[in-house]
């Protein structure tokens, strides 16, 4: 069993990356959670014989769900101070800033075509508020969607920066060597 940490940091003051690594732990939490629901859910249309497009559905629920899990045992492992646990979720924010990158230059480009389109539908005369409503709204919906991953790829960028930093680094134990055969 890994020993514990024997140091306490100087600074009275909450690192701000062990902030933001319990904040990541807590939207694991709720991405296993979001997943595992929605793969039992979708596992169970499966076996009753649906459609292929629920197959696919829930490859991708069991993906995202490895991927939480994943995340979540580094975070908790970084914030136990486990020396293996860092370089993990280093590597993981950095992939799940890039993630973030690219979903949202992509939901951008989804965005821009759905306002084209309701420009279109919204410029006939006999159009209803239910509808412009609805419209609105999914715009609006979108925009937070972007701001929100626009915002998170500094955020997780610079947390896989910071837990390569000396500083940080030197807070954990060594990783145990590999007995070479």
């Amino acid at each position: 069993m890994p020993r514990a940490r024997t140091t306490v940091p100087t600074s009275r003051r909450p690192a701000v990356w062990r902030v933001l690594t319990w904040l990541v732990l807590l939207l694991a939490i709720f991405g296993v959670l979001q997943y595992a629901v929605h793969a039992w859910r979708v596992g169970a249309a499966v076996l009753a014989g649906a459609p292929d497009a629920a197959t696919r559905a829930l490859a991708w629920d069991v993906a995202y769900l490895v991927v939480a899990c994943v995340t979540l045992t580094a975070s908790a492992g970084t914030l136990l101070w486990r020396g293996w646990a860092r370089p993990v979720l280093r590597v993981v924010a950095g992939l799940l800033a890039l993630w973030l990158l690219v979903t949202a230059i992509l939901l951008g480009m989804d965005w821009m075509s759905f306002n084209q389109h309701s420009q279109v539908l919204l410029a006939q005369p006999d159009m209803a508020d239910t509808v412009r409503a609805v419209s609105k709204r999914i715009s609006n919906t979108y925009l937070v969607a972007i701001v929100l991953k626009a915002v998170g790829v500094p955020i997780l960028a610079w947390l896989a920066w910071r837990l390569g930093v000396p500083s940080v680094r030197a807070q954990f134990p060594p990783s145990p060597a590999r007995k070479r055969r």
